[in-house]
């Protein structure tokens, strides 16, 4: 069963979120997998790993989307596409099914209130380390997940169903805070990524840096400033 999208549930004005989740766009004999940017009961915004081409500008589309985590599960909408560009492929939606519309209403939900504090990944495997920096940003109003290993934080990020503000990272030996910065920015680039050090930064990282040698009172203010500073560089 479909819905036309002006139907239905309330509209609460198109609520837009960021849920994570793919898609399948089929428009005629053209057939395009991508990942949602953002969604809302009367659009959505989709990027791909190979660009779409301008002649599909206008064109009514098929869609099958499926959010990650406990709420996968295969739902359809149709629409037409509005943009194509850079950032990636808008549709305006036209159908929606029961489902899918039923999905999106209660996301908004959770989503509106999970915008009211900042939700982050701490990556420390040093105990002591960690929880002192953890103590930080609960003070500083975050819900935060604790990973001791790169490979706890991929997995409890799996598990999210949505992307969290911020992933902080502490310094390690050899190379796997590194490669674990370059999976964030490759898979998770709308996460702002901070780095946790034994020593201040210069001024050229400081809005992306945070010395856990700090005196708890300046670290919880430390931290807070970082909170509030523009998204991390893309470099490494």
């Amino acid at each position: 069963m479909t819905q036309k999208a002006d139907e239905g549930v309330e509209r609460r004005r198109h609520v837009r979120i960021a849920p994570k989740g793919s898609v399948t766009l089929l428009t005629g004999e053209n057939s395009r997998r991508g990942r949602i940017v953002n969604l809302s009961q009367g659009g959505l915004l989709v990027t791909t790993t190979v660009g779409a081409p301008e002649r599909l500008l206008g064109r009514a589309v098929d869609i099958e989307l499926r959010l990650d985590g406990q709420l996968a599960r295969w739902h359809h909408a149709s629409g037409q596409i509005v943009r194509v560009g850079g950032e990636g492929v808008a549709i305006a939606l036209h159908t929606l099914s029961a489902g899918l519309l039923r999905v999106i209403d209660e996301t908004s939900t959770a989503s509106l209130a999970r915008y009211r504090v900042m939700s982050m990944i701490l990556v420390d495997p040093e105990p002591q380390r960690r929880s002192v920096m953890a103590a930080a940003f609960r003070f500083a109003g975050c819900t935060l997940i604790e990973a001791s290993t790169p490979l706890e934080a991929i997995v409890r990020l799996g598990e999210l169903d949505f992307e969290p503000d911020l992933i902080a990272i502490a310094e390690m030996p050899g190379a796997v805070a590194d490669d674990l910065r370059r999976f964030v920015i490759r898979d998770h680039p709308r996460v702002k990524l901070v780095t946790i050090g034994g020593e201040p930064a210069d001024d050229s990282t400081n809005g992306h840096w945070l010395c856990a040698a700090e005196h708890t009172p300046d670290l919880v203010n430390r931290v807070r400033e970082v909170l509030g500073c523009a998204r991390r560089p893309t470099r490494l």
